[in-house]
């Protein structure tokens, strides 16, 4: 692991490529408080129920590091977007897509718009998602 002495944001190689501009959660989510509420309620899931993490707000997205950076979160005005890597495609009709990243992983993309949708099934994926590394 790597840590830019400009930014502190923890990277797998060292001097990765990266934009050091961030900005605060709270601009993420201005006037957005029903997005908000699904964060807030989706990362309390993710500490009480998968491991510990940092959040990395960045200018895009908010990031969510583990031993690795395992979620983005990008906030929209009616529902929270969310991206995360497993080593297949999430066989969902949740799923909204599904980019390959390597030759062995795939970013699947969700929608979350209520809180029953942050399930059972969410968090075992996202715990999944967050012990990646440990199987690769």
């Amino acid at each position: 692991m790597w840590d830019c002495p400009n930014c502190n944001r923890a990277f797998e190689r060292a001097k990765q490529q990266h934009s050091c501009s961030r900005i605060t959660l709270g601009q993420h989510f201005k006037n957005k408080e029903k997005t908000k509420e699904l964060f807030d309620y989706l990362i309390k899931q993710i500490g009480n129920r998968v491991g510990k993490y940092r959040i990395i707000p960045i200018p895009c997205c908010i990031h969510l590091f583990g031993a690795y950076d395992f979620l983005a979160a990008l906030p929209k005005k009616d529902k929270l977007e969310i991206r995360f890597a497993l080593n297949r495609i999430i066989d969902s009709p949740r799923l909204k897509q599904s980019v390959p990243i390597s030759t062995k992983n795939f970013k699947n993309c969700f929608n979350i718009v209520t809180i029953r949708e942050i399930d059972d099934e969410l968090i075992k994926w996202l715990d999944e998602s967050y012990h990646l590394k440990d199987k690769n």
